[in-house]
């Protein structure tokens, strides 16, 4: 559906590639997360999709159709594509509901309004509809904006950090109500996010940039189980990455990643350590301890004291 194929893009005066020869496909209906630390090209990349930009190098096709940039277009973007940026473009002078409507036909004015009303219900802004953008907070702002793209019904949906500005509580239902909403109309999902929460929770597949360069593009599961650098591997928050692995019984001269659950404290380990620092973490205890020259992490179910010893074994680890 989506294919993109040896993309690279640099804005003028920069010495690095911002894209870097870029490649992946996306089948229709997929949802498609973009991870990577700031500054690595994700915002970019998706501009670069809807044709905001002219790639230097590379090409990008949407069913076999390549799609060029504003060198190519009076107007940029793609009629099949909605993008949605950070900074939301709303009109402060026309309620929240005639901006989600900006874009639909008038043609049928009572379904106008349901195609309205229904995408505001799945930001969980319909009871500010006729409320104007300046009188709400940069998260409702942030859901209209998103409305608006949901209620043209595109076939390909962008988004660019669409979470950003929602509290946490909020953020968990309605990232639900968005991505099932978009499954249940088969519209493509590309999005980028810091919140790897994001990423793991909604996501098909992961696509990790680095420098501008892909490092890895697959299953949500595939990624996390299988990085290919330590770079992908921290992303995911906390890892131990182990240089010296044969101290614990693992024959190997390549780093070795271990996630903190799969160090298993237990009364029958076969390695002892020593606790540096135990932090609740909502569910659990993160436990930091000293094992030899080494500090590593694993959780616990319970608070362990500074000092404690503790016995332990490796249950599980992967080379890269």
């Amino acid at each position: 559906m989506l294919n993109i194929k040896q993309l690279s893009f640099n804005y003028p005066d920069f010495e690095e590639q911002v894209i870097d020869d870029i490649n992946f496909e996306v089948n229709k209906g997929e949802v498609i997360s973009i991870i990577g630390e700031s500054g690595s090209g994700k915002s970019t990349l998706l501009k670069l999709i809807y044709g905001l930009f002219d790639f230097d190098k590379g090409e990008i096709k949407y069913n076999k159709k390549k799609l060029r940039g504003p060198a190519y277009n009076i107007i940029p973007g793609h009629k099949m594509m909605k993008y949605v940026a950070q900074d939301y473009d709303l009109l402060d002078f026309v309620t929240a509901g005639e901006n989600v409507g900006k874009h639909l036909s008038n043609f049928d004015l009572e379904l106008k309004q349901q195609q309205i009303d229904e995408a505001l219900k799945v930001v969980e802004m319909l009871e500010f509809k006729h409320i104007l953008p300046n009188k709400l907070s940069g998260g409702q702002r942030q859901r209209v904006s998103i409305a608006r793209a949901l209620a043209q019904q595109p076939e390909i949906l962008l988004l660019d950090e669409p979470f950003s500005n929602l509290d946490q509580t909020l953020k968990l239902s309605i990232r639900e109500k968005i991505m099932d909403w978009c499954k249940e109309h088969q519209i493509t999902v590309i999005f980028t996010t810091h919140d790897l929460n994001d990423a793991f929770y909604t996501s098909d597949k992961i696509l990790v940039l680095q420098n501008g360069k892909m490092i890895q593009f697959n299953e949500v599961e595939n990624v996390r189980e299988f990085p290919k650098t330590e770079y992908v591997a921290k992303l995911f928050g906390y890892v131990n990455l182990l240089k010296r692995s044969q101290d614990l019984g693992i024959d190997s001269s390549s780093t070795v990643v271990v996630y903190p659950e799969e160090i298993v404290i237990s009364a029958n380990g076969n390695f002892e350590g020593k606790v540096i620092s135990s932090k609740f973490q909502g569910r659990d205890y993160l436990i930091r301890f000293a094992y030899q020259n080494l500090e590593l992490l694993t959780f616990s179910n319970q608070k362990l004291q500074s000092n404690d010893l503790i016995k332990f074994d490796v249950e599980k680890f992967r080379e890269i």
